[in-house]
């Protein structure tokens, strides 16, 4: 799918999306939905499809397309990535960034590594501590290999990041889940107990072409309601 088609489609989720009612028994059919946002009926069932796979509605075969009335109190999703302030405002909490540290050096062997990049690689580093209304909730650092020579604002997402700093613009994410105990130092930064218990991601941003944006590692404190990670997941009988 060219950019161009991408964006068309994402426009159109968009509008559909917006026509959605949450305690709405049934979607519009497809010509009505076609009528009602300008677009032709094979593009409405394109979106549809995108919209299934991304658990907005249940589509049957020959029958009616169902929307999912659970999603407003489903929380942050972790198939779906946005940067922290959004997703903190959209949840109806007041979000605070603040960037710990940000430095630029070549990475060598050895250490706490939790990237791939081949040692030498020149990087930017940055340490981001994000609060909710006021509250530490979590602490990310981001790795952004440096093909640029451009001056960057470490408080920038790091999808924007990436792609200043070496022309990838981000189409996925490989991300690994574990649980672990802090460790002394971002316990610190998180104004919490030294082992307290935490969920660690491990994420890797890379475009359509494979390459990588950037290596991210985060920690998250207990969230408040609405910004609980949650999975919606196909289930196939």
């Amino acid at each position: 799918m060219t950019d161009k088609r991408a964006a068309d489609q994402d426009a159109l989720i968009d509008r559909i999306l917006h026509l959605w009612r949450a305690d709405a028994e049934t979607m519009p059919s497809e010509p009505r939905l076609a009528e009602l946002t300008g677009a032709s009926r094979n593009s409405v069932r394109e979106a549809l499809i995108r919209l299934e796979e991304r658990g907005y509605v249940h589509r049957t075969q020959g029958a009616r397309t169902s929307p999912n009335r659970r999603l407003p109190g489903v929380g942050r999703r972790i198939d779906e990535q946005f940067d922290h302030s959004l997703s903190i405002r959209a949840a109806g909490y007041e979000p605070t960034l603040e960037v710990v540290a940000a430095d630029r050096f070549a990475l060598t062997p050895g250490g706490a590594r939790y990237d791939d990049l081949p040692d030498g690689t020149e990087v930017l580093r940055t340490r981001k501590m994000w609060r909710v209304d006021g509250a530490p909730y979590a602490l990310a650092e981001d790795l952004v290999p440096l093909a640029h020579d451009v001056e960057l604002d470490p408080r920038r997402p790091v999808f924007d990041l990436a792609e200043a700093a070496n022309g990838i613009r981000v189409a996925w994410e490989t991300m690994w889940i574990d649980a672990i105990r802090l460790d002394a130092e971002r316990a610190q930064i998180l104004d919490a107990e030294t082992g307290t218990p935490v969920i660690e991601m491990t994420y890797c941003g890379y475009g359509a072409d494979d390459r990588i944006g950037y290596w991210s590692r985060e920690v998250q404190l207990p969230a408040p309601a609405g910004l609980r990670n949650a999975l919606i997941r196909r289930v196939r009988s």
